[in-house]
């Protein structure tokens, strides 16, 4: 489960902090934080659409580096440790251990947007 959590002030812009949660079976098990943006409008309606990635070790060991966007991506490219593109909203590649990656997502609208917490997000 992906999340992104919003705390803004009567100043204006607020700050973003997305995590990601393995199993919705456990949901006292914490997110972990995969990424954090100062005063953006990132997770409000100013800023609708997010993406971001995360390496993930499943419970047998294997490392994978995982992507997701909102509901109006529809491409994700990922580089870096692994490179992949897919046309969907997740993207789920095997990769070597702790993966670094960076991630870019292609909207419906026809733009492109850089994971949040890349400068300029």
């Amino acid at each position: 489960m992906w999340t992104c959590a919003r705390a803004d002030t009567w100043r204006g812009s607020g700050d973003v902090t997305v995590s990601f949660r393995t199993s919705r079976y456990a949901p006292a098990e914490p997110g972990r934080t995969i990424a954090r943006a100062r005063a953006t409008a990132a997770c409000s309606r100013f800023g609708q659409h997010i993406v971001a990635a995360s390496g993930w070790r499943s419970p047998k060991g294997h490392w994978y580096a995982l992507a997701a966007g909102s509901r109006a991506v529809t491409r994700i490219s990922m580089s870096g440790d692994v490179t992949a593109t897919k046309r969907a909203r997740t993207l789920a590649v095997p990769a070597a251990r702790e993966p670094r990656v960076t991630v870019r997502a292609h909207l419906s609208t026809g733009e492109d947007l850089a994971a949040v917490g890349t400068p300029g997000t």
